[in-house]
């Protein structure tokens, strides 16, 4: 087996029992066992393989999903497109000049439709802060969505008028990191989000 077993997190190498580099998938019964003692290394292991079948390249070409998973860190969750800055077509060609200054006209009006109202326009400005305080703090994928979460269930109740995006961002990074129980301390968030 390449690379390992993942198992809460963590790449699983060996049998925690006897050391041995031997572990074989039953993916009817959802375990990991070692081949050299037996052991059930791991249960109720994810297929993280596709949720369907196919038979040949057609198939499996209609069947396939693409994209990228929805992400709470953005304030459209992840499912807007955006139209690339650099002037070439979808094979890589350079596009006219007439094409140019469509694309242009274009890509300045996603800009302003990108962001519609005032509500997301908070939210925008929000989630870059927390993802910038985030980075700083160097907090794990996990702690971040949740802090998102927070930040917009704040943002529907109503609780963010009035109050500085940057405190509530920090606000929120500090709850996500108690539910989470990483250890950050109320003045370490506040002294690097410079409240």
């Amino acid at each position: 087996m390449k690379g390992g077993v993942q198992l809460g997190g963590t790449n699983l190498d060996e049998c925690p029992e006897c050391g041995s580099r031997s572990l074989s998938h039953d993916t009817e019964r959802a375990e990991v066992v070692c081949n050299g003692c037996g052991l059930v290394v791991s249960e109720a292991l994810l297929d993280n393989g596709p949720d369907w079948r196919a038979f040949d390249n057609e198939q499996m070409n209609k069947r396939s999903h693409t994209g990228a998973p929805l992400t709470y860190t953005l304030h459209d969750l992840g499912m807007s497109t955006v139209i690339d800055w650099r002037n070439k077509d979808a094979s890589g060609r350079e596009i006219s000049s007439a094409s140019k200054a469509q694309m242009y006209r274009l890509r300045k009006w996603q800009q302003r439709i990108r962001v519609s109202n005032s509500l997301e326009r908070n939210l925008a400005r929000a989630l870059t802060e927390m993802d910038a305080l985030s980075s700083r703090l160097d907090l794990p994928k996990n702690v971040r969505e949740m802090a998102a979460k927070i930040y917009r269930r704040a943002v529907e109740k109503g609780l963010t008028r009035g109050r500085s995006i940057e405190g509530v961002s920090a606000a929120s990074i500090y709850f996500a990191c108690r539910q989470y129980g990483v250890p950050r301390t109320l003045d370490e968030i506040s002294d690097t989000a410079r409240l």
